[in-house]
């Protein structure tokens, strides 16, 4: 080890913490001014497993999701690997639970962004395969971020591509024999987190150890009726930890979709007080940031060489450059080329999804005590928070006349053009007496309305306003997941 401090173009801060797997550091990045998150591999040394690893590390690159950690850059060189991903500022759910049991609506709120997490990674067909507490990062606002792909693989659509092992916590029956993974096991491994989170006990490990014969021929022990704190066990919830611990994947749901429904009941279910998002002791068990930290040593050869893995390709590393040269050089082969391109390009353009645009009519207003707003509340804020939670349920959605805080690619027009065809209108609508608050979303579709409405009480603070907000607009949306 080398006393630098830098990888390519990233300044590494101080170690994070170690793992079985890798070391995470915390970096920043000058270029773009923000933290970034370092974990180092040692690569193994068989070429295939190296271009493996690489493969996966550009796959996991792909997913674009606000539930799963993203991951900027892949540097590596001769015997290292670097992935550079976000900063989560926060810490892990297994250091979350080290301070005490979490309220069931912490754990809706989880498990929904984690099932959130693991619908984007299916849409690439990616395995997570370690789905376990200290893969999941909770941030200060108290939302979850999938992290740790590590052992993720490429699913084909006839099955998968065989499985690596992974953690005892995270694995499921299929996983333990050496069968191939889909989604379905990830789904197993929420379920035993799931179970640990409700019980405080993993299903199938018992004092670090893992039941292997529970874990493939029997149930494990009923949940307990109650949480820690006196909250009674939903039905549906243990009904739904219950198939997703089913010994065959058949068994279990086919995909994130029917688990994310239930999870969405369940927390609508829960009064509207205990539905605000963030999670107590968050930030609590944040490891406070320290300008003493001295940086730690980085591998010279990694420093001094390593190469971005994302802005080249080198598959073909095989090939010369003056065989490549002359091959191209072939006339047929530049027509040929240039035809491919020309009907690619066609294809692309004809089977791209089309925005569907939305008219954002002017909210209507009726207050009648202006006590009944919290502060900071605006026109443009709740204008914002509608377009931006209808944003997160579908990237396709474009919506003309929104505020400029709107999601980019989606604000308004500044003058008073006359809007394009739109593909519907929504309309946003806030009455208010010395009591109560109305907030209701129309959607309207050539001669079809609907209309879904929400209740909220004086006193609630403007991130409760921002929760009922964001769970009106999925109610309304809902049709479009």
């Amino acid at each position: 080890m080398s006393g630098t401090s830098r990888i390519g173009p990233y300044r590494i801060l101080r170690l994070l913490r170690e793992g079985g797997q890798g070391s995470v550091y915390l970096g920043y990045d000058s270029r773009l001014q923000r933290r970034v998150a370092v974990k180092l591999y040692r690569l193994p040394r068989e070429r295939q497993a190296r271009r493996e690893m690489l493969e996966e590390a550009r796959l996991v690159a792909s997913i674009d999701s606000p539930r799963v950690v993203k991951l900027y850059d892949v540097i590596s060189s001769a015997e290292h690997l670097a992935l550079i991903m976000e900063y989560v500022p926060g810490c892990d759910l297994e250091e979350l639970l080290q301070r005490g049991p979490l309220s069931l609506n912490a754990i809706l709120n989880l498990a929904i962004d984690i099932s959130s997490a693991l619908a984007s990674a299916r849409q690439r067909r990616i395995v997570h395969g370690d789905l376990k507490a200290s893969n999941v990062l909770v941030s200060v606002g108290g939302r979850a971020q999938l992290t740790d792909f590590g052992i993720a693989r490429v699913v084909t659509v006839r099955g998968g591509a065989g499985n690596r092992a992974g953690s005892v916590t995270a694995v499921s029956p299929e996983q333990y024999e050496g069968k191939a993974l889909d989604v379905r096991s990830d789904l197993f491994a929420l379920g035993c987190l799931l179970y640990r989170l409700l019980s405080g006990q993993h299903p199938f490990v018992h004092e670090t150890e893992l039941d292997v014969q529970q874990l493939l021929l029997q149930n494990p022990a009923p949940l307990p009726s109650v949480l820690a704190d006196g909250t009674p066990v939903p039905n549906a919830m243990r009904a739904l930890v219950q198939r997703l611990l089913e010994k065959q994947p058949a068994d279990r749901p086919v995909n994130t979709h029917r688990v994310r429904q239930i999870l969405r009941d369940l927390a609508r279910d829960q009064p509207q007080s205990m539905r605000q998002l963030p999670l107590a002791g968050a930030r609590s068990v944040q490891r406070r940031e320290s300008e003493d930290d001295l940086p730690p040593t980085i591998p010279k050869e990694l420093s001094r060489r390593g190469r971005s893995q994302l802005g080249e390709w080198r598959g073909f590393s095989e090939l010369t450059p003056q065989t490549v040269f002359a091959y191209v050089r072939k006339p047929r082969v530049q027509v040929a080329g240039l035809m491919v391109f020309l009907v690619a390009f066609l294809l692309a353009w004809w089977l791209a999804p089309k925005p569907h645009r939305i008219a954002l009519l002017a909210p209507s207003f009726a207050v009648v005590h202006s006590g009944s707003l919290p502060q900071g509340m605006s026109v443009r804020w709740l204008s914002t928070r509608v377009c931006s939670a209808a944003a997160e349920l579908d990237q396709r959605l474009l919506f003309y006349d929104a505020p400029p805080d709107c999601p980019e690619g989606r604000r308004g027009f500044a003058d008073n053009r006359e809007l394009p065809l739109a593909d519907e209108q929504l309309r946003i609508g806030l009455r208010c007496s010395r009591d109560v608050c109305l907030l209701g979303l129309t959607r309207m579709q050539d001669t079809t309305e609907q209309y879904r409405q929400a209740v909220l009480l004086p006193g609630m603070t403007l991130s409760q306003w921002s929760a009922v907000v964001t769970e009106l607009t999925e109610r309304t949306f809902s049709d479009r997941r």
